[in-house]
């Protein structure tokens, strides 16, 4: 059962960036060293060429004031919530198959009860780490404003 979770872990993993526009795909573009649209570029200057640093999240709203790392923690929390919400999903309808392979027998009908209780507080870790990013970000745009 483990080698098959691993392969299924790796799967819907890797599975988004199979699905990446043509336009935020990490190919390689000439810039003079500003941002364009699609990519987020630094001038590099290595043996006098300008080499392009691709932002691999195609965030492209940074501006003067410092939003490029709230917005990479922002899409990195997205992400693994996203990973999170699809996990806790396949373990539901995995527990409702363990409750119904128990068949009435108590040793298996409690371990699928504790695997519904270990999914279910999972389920509120997710939670909990939008609302305590949420939170974070709230307070520290208040501190910023001045409010």
């Amino acid at each position: 059962m483990r080698p098959f979770a691993v392969a299924l872990f790796i799967f819907v993993a890797l599975a988004p960036m199979a699905c990446l526009p043509a336009d935020r795909a990490l190919a390689a573009t000439q810039t003079t060293g500003t941002n364009t649209a699609q990519t987020q570029t630094t001038g590099v200057n290595t043996a006098g060429k300008n080499v392009p640093l691709l932002n691999p999240l195609g965030e492209s709203s940074c501006s003067d004031s410092g939003t490029c790392l709230e917005s990479f923690l922002n899409s990195i929390l997205r992400f693994v919530i996203r990973i999170g919400t699809i996990a806790i999903i396949l373990m539901l309808i995995y527990i409702g198959y363990l409750f119904v392979v128990a068949q009435g027998a108590p040793g298996k009908i409690e371990e699928a009860r504790r695997a519904l209780l270990w999914t279910i507080v999972g389920a509120l870790i997710l939670l909990g780490a939008q609302a305590i990013a949420l939170g974070i970000e709230a307070t520290v745009k208040a501190i910023a404003t001045g409010n």
